[in-house]
């Protein structure tokens, strides 16, 4: 089970916007089109038919795809499965699980792939779906993956059905290097590693991401505040009541305004620079390599919420979700300043004083995260708790040692 339960699913999302479990008969939207487009002129598999849950996947099918791929050669067959949880392998919005593959002769192909699959409940399917998460992974390992110099999970398959809102991506199994902590924390040096992983994707698109993605959600966008802001405002309050002690202070007083002004501030979040940002650059989406030779420092996983914002949102999520509040405070201005050192060396044009304007802008939008995951989602354990207390805490202190409510529009 998740470590978190949804209180109210249908407040999460627009009611103007279609979010059945289905989608028969609904035109695809743009980038459903260009999925589709994608595949009819390069052969690629994301629109082949394929298994939408852990008990559809067969062997036939996996020796199908592998052998079409050259992962295995054509007289070598997928012959067994077996499908163990990863975590907590039912998620809020998708379930994910670890394959480990028998052949019928020794080769050189994965013996183990991770699988995600988008969720089998309606309501749960919908959220996802509400702000195009499953097509969003689907185009990153699709279209932009192959264009980065950066670590990331080799993907064997990430396909999309416009009709069912399902979705299936296949991609190396990293259980030899250790997942983050957002709750304890990471330290400076592992949030570098970080910077060292996301920037050349910041830097590739820096204030150039229109030629290639002019269809990708921006963050300032009409569809995307439209599909965005029920989540927000049916969950705010909640946050608000569950953990009031976050709140006990000048931003307590300032919510209201805070509130009101949410669509103004992502506006005003792409009023400066823009790129394709990670979207959940939180330390659980991050794997840390152990050192050994044939692994990278960190690769970054769950690239279902890429998108075109400003580029200080991924930094914002990784400082309010997974720095303790002493290290934010000893080291924020240092993993500026390095952020903005590695920018300039990849060719951005990117000021640490217009890395720093930015950074405070997308601190004071990025708190409503934190406020959805505090009042949407019931924990079901001590650990989801204290991710939603801690996350809250951080974030509120964030705005205020900062000084940002006087930003709020």
């Amino acid at each position: 089970m998740s470590p978190f339960t949804i209180t109210h699913p249908n407040k999460l999302l627009n009611p103007a916007i279609n979010h059945g479990a289905t989608r028969a008969g609904v035109k695809f939207d743009r980038l459903a089109r260009r999925l589709h487009a994608v595949a009819q002129e390069t052969d690629d598999m994301s629109l082949v038919a394929f298994p939408e849950s852990p008990e559809a996947l067969s062997p036939a099918w996996l020796t199908e795809h592998f052998q079409s791929t050259g992962v295995i050669n054509a007289d070598n067959q997928v012959t067994a499965l077996e499908i163990k949880p990863v975590g907590d392998v039912i998620g809020v919005v998708g379930e994910v699980v670890r394959c480990h593959i028998t052949y019928a002769a020794p080769c050189e192909a994965p013996a183990s792939v991770v699988i995600k699959f988008a969720h089998r409940l309606p309501e749960n399917r919908a959220i996802g779906n509400n702000t195009r998460m499953y097509e969003r992974e689907v185009l990153f390992f699709n279209e932009i993956a192959t264009q980065l110099d950066t670590p990331k999970t080799h993907c064997y398959f990430a396909g999309f059905n416009a009709d069912t809102g399902g979705n299936m991506v296949i991609i190396e199994d990293l259980h030899d290097y250790d997942v983050g902590d957002q709750v304890t924390g990471v330290t400076l040096d592992q949030a570098k590693l970080v910077v060292d992983n996301i920037a050349p994707l910041h830097a590739r698109y820096f204030d150039a991401w229109q030629a290639d993605f002019s269809d990708l959600y921006t963050i300032d966008s009409d569809d995307y505040i439209t599909s965005f802001l029920p989540g927000f405002m049916g969950s705010w309050e909640n946050a608000m009541a569950n953990f009031p002690e976050c709140f006990d202070n000048e931003m307590g007083v300032a919510m209201p305004s805070y509130v009101s002004s949410l669509a103004g501030q992502m506006k005003r979040m792409g009023a400066g620079h823009m790129t394709l940002v990670h979207g959940d650059v939180r330390m659980d989406n991050a794997m840390f390599g152990r050192g050994l030779a044939h692994q990278h420092p960190v690769v970054m996983i769950d690239w279902q919420n890429i998108m075109v914002s400003n580029p200080l949102q991924d930094l914002a999520w990784m400082t309010t979700s997974s720095f303790t509040l002493p290290t934010r405070r000893n080291d924020e201005e240092a993993l500026l300043a390095y952020y903005a050192d590695t920018m300039q060396g990849l060719g951005a044009d990117f000021s640490l004083d217009a890395v720093r304007e930015h950074y405070d802008r997308a601190i004071l939008f990025i708190m409503n995260f934190h406020m959805i995951i505090a009042g949407a989602f019931v924990p079901s354990d001590d650990r989801a708790r204290q991710m939603a207390s801690e996350g809250l805490d951080r974030a509120v202190k964030a705005v205020t040692d900062r000084g940002l409510i006087n930003l709020i529009p």
